[in-house]
């Protein structure tokens, strides 16, 4: 219960506006209460976030263990709709990760080492393979994949607007099995070598 009210309450406020009193306020138990099972705030941050990637980590592995004996493309695709399924489902972590990637600090570079990185070198795995079998342009991974990551989080995280602009419930698993189609098949047209392309 108190994790659910840290991750809740780092997710709206950030590291910096959250306090240990207003996340016991929010589960109704008593600030030393949350001191005596995390320590400190910072330590409470690092446990959340721990649980948080570690959700994304067990439902990535699962999504993936169903093109284990694949080629790159479809590996690239079930690790897409499977990120993309867990920002639907968990719009906390585009919020953390936006209080905690504008400014550099021993959070985000912890976030970096431990998460982040892995994360992203997955996916430039199976950029590197298709590239290499002359799939893909030979565009940056870090262009592409923050391009690609960016709206993957977006149409969750402003969930509202997206209800208030177009009546669509953003995190309903059906727009988000429609959005992470139109998300791939713009990226994959975008990105796609094509023979008229200088080699």
């Amino acid at each position: 219960m108190i994790l659910d009210a840290a991750l809740a309450e780092f997710a709206e406020q950030g590291y910096e506006g959250s306090t240990t009193a207003s996340i016991a306020r929010r589960v109704g138990v008593t600030q030393p209460l949350v001191h005596y099972h995390f320590g400190s705030k910072e330590a409470l941050w690092r446990t959340t976030v721990d649980g948080l990637f570690g959700k994304l980590q067990l439902h990535l592995a699962a999504m993936q263990e169903l093109v284990t004996d694949s080629d790159s493309a479809p590996g690239l695709v079930e690790l897409t709709f499977g990120f993309m399924d867990f920002a639907a489902a968990n719009p906390e972590f585009a919020c953390i990760l936006n209080h905690e990637g504008v400014v550099q600090g021993p959070r985000l570079e912890w976030l970096t080492e431990y998460y982040l990185r892995p994360l992203f070198e997955r996916w430039g795995v199976y950029l590197d393979d298709l590239k290499e079998a002359g799939l893909v342009r030979d565009i940056p991974n870090a262009y592409l994949l923050f391009v690609f990551f960016g709206a993957a989080q977006h149409f969750f995280h402003l969930a509202p607007l997206v209800k208030s602009l177009y009546g669509i419930d953003a995190r309903s698993p059906e727009a988000s099995q429609a959005y992470t189609n139109a998300l791939l098949e713009v990226m994959l047209t975008g990105a796609t070598k094509k023979a008229s392309d200088p080699s």
